[in-house]
Formats: structure tokens, sequence, C-alpha cells
């Protein structure tokens, strides 16, 4: 049996005894869309961290009457079920349950918006000064600083999720099949077929009794207007369209954060040959640098393509399958959470994705040239995130490092 704990697969951090009906909190404090907005704004301004922040966002909203605590659980839930940043997609939840549509909009992109900026302004300078000698030092800094990340990346997933003969071996799986060179999504999509047969035994408890309403002609206009642009990029700019699919792609298998890391690899590394892996270890390595959610890393893939038009189209597919999933899934969270199938075939998916970012880092590892010094500088950074440093310090430590030593 698979028991509920902080870190167990998405619905477990509802825990089997909460399936009370949550009080409607939203009339307890303005609530209006420029005050969702703000409010996320805020948080998203200073959210380094990854889930680090979670405490403070759920301060914000417990703080201001938005959400009950039970309705804070079963919204993070919910968010860990789908793919996308958690963080962003449970202020979108938050914005859902206080305004329908327009507020789960409101929140998203306040949230998402410090960081879509700093990230482009540092795709700016990175392009601008790359062929400095300077600039290549720092880089070579933050690439060790990078593989640090994944290690820690890799370790993290393996000690949630890869618990287990059965899970060990799906990670194993997933690692040896993309170095054979399978893509993430077949990976992905095989996994979750064949979680619920796997884990045939295993039950998991979870769920609740609340259910958020969604405007189907706000979606469907939404939805229109997605089709229609990639109908028009299609036709007049073919780069932003093979993009903007790039990004989707990416996002329907970004689950617990760098779970995004290996789709984004491969579209843009082995798939279209945007950029070699060293320039995308240094998109990623800024990434780091900026607040919010480490997917807006893309933002750095779409500036190298086709620039601040391109930072635009990424920042905003790279979120938008898994903003149409969460909609879709809010209106059924408590069915959705119980359901016994869908919570193993997660399981599944949860169990590759370690598999996953090992064998990008194993990719990565060996087109860097390793000394000594680099294989040590790469041990501190993970140890320091190990330690629960803030990442933005091991990241600038790692630019510092690289101008004196390289």
């Amino acid at each position: 049996m698979i028991s509920a704990g902080p870190d167990a697969p998405a619905g477990d951090a509802v825990g089997g005894n909460t399936a009370a009906p949550l009080a409607d909190a939203a009339s307890m404090a303005p609530h209006g869309l420029l005050d969702i907005f703000r409010c996320f704004f805020r948080v998203g301004l200073t959210a380094y961290g990854g889930p680090a922040m979670m405490p403070l966002l759920r301060e914000h909203v417990l703080r201001r009457g938005w959400l009950t605590p039970e309705g804070f659980r079963l919204g993070l839930s919910v968010c860990q079920a789908v793919p996308g940043a958690t963080l962003m997609q449970l202020s979108a939840y938050t914005g859902l349950r206080l305004r329908g549509l327009p507020g789960a909009l409101a929140g998203f992109l306040g949230f998402g918006l410090p960081a879509w900026l700093l990230i482009t302004l540092l795709s700016v300078a990175y392009h601008a000064f790359a062929g400095l000698k300077l600039a290549a030092a720092a880089m070579q800094g933050l690439s060790v600083v990078v593989m640090g990340i994944i290690a820690l990346a890799v370790y993290d997933f393996w000690r949630k999720y890869a618990r287990g003969v059965r899970r060990i071996g799906l990670t194993l799986l997933a690692c040896a099949l993309f170095l054979y060179g399978l893509g993430p999504a077949w990976i992905i999509l095989g996994a979750a077929v064949a979680g619920p047969f796997v884990f045939l035994d295993a039950h998991m408890t979870g769920g609740g009794l609340c259910e958020t309403p969604v405007s189907k002609k706000g979606l469907l206009f939404l939805g229109a207007l997605a089709i229609g642009w990639l109908a028009f990029s299609w036709r007049v700019a073919p780069t932003l369209f093979d993009l903007s699919v790039s990004m989707g792609k990416s996002d329907l298998i970004a689950f617990g954060g760098y779970g995004v890391f290996p789709a984004l690899y491969h579209e843009c590394v082995e798939l279209h040959r945007w950029m070699p892996a060293s320039t995308f270890m240094d998109g990623m390595a800024l990434a780091q640098v900026t607040p919010g959610p480490f997917m807006l890393g893309a933002c750095f893939v779409g500036y190298h393509i086709a620039g601040l038009l391109g930072a635009l189209t990424a920042g905003i597919w790279i979120f938008t399958p898994s903003f149409f999933i969460l909609m879709f899934a809010a209106p059924c969270a408590n069915r959705l959470l119980v359901w016994q199938p869908f919570r193993r075939a997660l399981l599944g998916v949860l169990s590759t994705l370690g598999g996953l970012i090992l064998a990008v880092g194993i990719q990565l590892g060996r087109g860097m040239a390793w000394t000594p010094l680099k294989a040590a500088l790469c041990l501190a950074a993970g140890f320091a995130l190990w330690r629960r440093v803030d990442p933005i310090w091991v990241v600038l430590c790692g630019v510092g490092l690289g101008l004196l030593l390289f």
C-alpha cells in the first residue's frame, strides 16, 4: 500500500481524512482581477527555490481568506496530478476558485510575468556578449553548476518516486530508452499505459469533495485563439509554429519542475537542432537566476531562435497545454484524485522522470571537457543545493568562479 505523505505522488498531499466539504472562503477578502494579479505578481517576483516557495504562496492565499487550508491542499493535489509548473498552476487554481476563468488567467499571468521579463533580459544580454572571453569563462562555470543541478534533480526524483523494485525498474528503463534514442514523449506515454498494470496492487488514498466550475464558452474562446495562432504561424511563420508545437509537447510531460528538462533537451538539441548542447546548458543555467518556474528557460530557447517574439511565443506555449488540462481537471477534481487507474498511471509517469533526467545528464556530461577542478566544483554545487542553499547564490558563485578559474 502506498500511504499519503509529503513526498507521495499527486493527491497524497490531501491525506486520507480530509474529504470534508470545503468552506467557500472566497467572500472573506477582496478578490478583483487586479487584486489576484497583484498578489501573485508579488509572489512570483520573489519565487526563488521552487517548492521551497510553497509556504509563502500558502501564506498569501490563506491570509486573504481566498482558500481554506483544506481547499489549498486539494488545489495542490490537483496541480501535482497534471503537468506544468506546480506553483504557477496553483496560482491559476486559486484565481479560478475566486473569479472563474478570468481569475485563473490573472493568477497565472501574475505569477509568471516577473520571471518571463527577467529571463528575456538575460537572454538578450547573453546573446549580446556571447563572443567575449569573459562571457565564455562565466558560461563554463555555469555549465558545471548545471551538472550539479541535474545531479540533485536525479537524486530528488529517485528519493521521491524510485522506491521499490518496480519503480526503480521503470526509472532505469526510461534512462536506457532515452539514451537509445527514443523520444521522452513516447517513454512517458508508455509509462502511463503500463502504470495501472505495474502497480495493480497499489491503493492510494486522497481526494476531496470540492468541484470548481469552469466557463465552457471561455475555454472554447481560448482554444480557438490557440488553434488560430497555430494556423496563422504555420502559414506565415513556420519557425514560430515549430517553436509553439515543441514547447507545447514539452509542457505535456513537464511533471515535477525539472521534469521538463529532458523534453526541452530533446526538442531543442536533438530533434530540431536549434542550438548545441553547450548553449542549451547556458540557457538552463540562466533560468536558475530568475524567480518563478524553471520551465521559463524555454524563453531562452525562443529568443535564440526568433528574438523577442520567439521568447514571447515560447513563454506562452510552454504553459498552454497544462493550463487547459488544469481547467478541464478542476471541475472533476474529487473524482480524478480517487480514481485508482489514473493514480497508478501517474505513478508510472513519475517513476520515469528521474531516469530521463539522468539520461540527459549523461549526454551533457559526455560533451564537457572535464578536469579535476570542474568535477570538484560540480560536487560542491550539488552539495550546496542539497543543503538548500538558494540556487541563485550557487549560480552566481559558479559565474564568479568561472571568471576566476577558467
